[in-house]
């Protein structure tokens, strides 16, 4: 006779860290391994930020009502998009999902009610501040790096900082 067990729902996360080296905001893996990178260039007093992902360059770009919102875009093709006013990211093309965000102290990334992406910084004396970041396995690691850059750096104080 079996008896009646729970089945534990087992959730698998994966983990970051993310510091700043220069002029790059560089995500590295648990063990160490570069995952991506959050660039700044400036060319004839522009500010240029793109995602360096997978060999691939994304463009960055600010739009929107005073410029809040960010298009993340690879050749002209817009992959992520942000919507500051009802906090949420869009992903564009065929397979179209929605995430919904809150930043705080602890940033996240909702999906269906299901925390998909959370982000937290750490302060070490004297040092630049190391985030810490988890995300569910399924979340695709261009969207962390998006999140990553909208999160801390997009708007000054908005991720709950000092």
């Amino acid at each position: 006779m079996k008896e009646n067990i729970p089945i534990k729902h087992i959730h698998l996360f994966k983990n970051y860290t993310a510091q700043h080296y220069k002029k790059q905001f560089v995500l590295d893996s648990e063990n160490h391994q570069e995952i991506g990178k959050i660039t700044d260039e400036t060319k004839s007093f522009i500010l240029h930020q793109c995602i360096e992902y997978q060999s691939q360059v994304y463009e960055i770009k600010n739009v929107g009502f005073m410029k809040n919102d960010v298009e993340l875009s690879l050749a002209k093709r817009i992959i992520y998009f942000t919507d500051f006013g009802k906090d949420r990211i869009i992903k564009s093309g065929q397979d179209v999902r929605i995430y919904y965000f809150k930043l705080g102290r602890i940033s996240t990334v909702i999906e269906k009610g299901k925390v998909l992406i959370k982000i937290w910084r750490v302060k070490k004396w004297f040092k630049k501040p190391i985030y810490h970041i988890e995300a569910d396995e399924s979340v695709d690691d261009l969207l962390i790096l998006l999140f990553l850059h909208y999160s801390t750096r997009e708007f000054n104080g908005i991720d709950g900082g000092d």
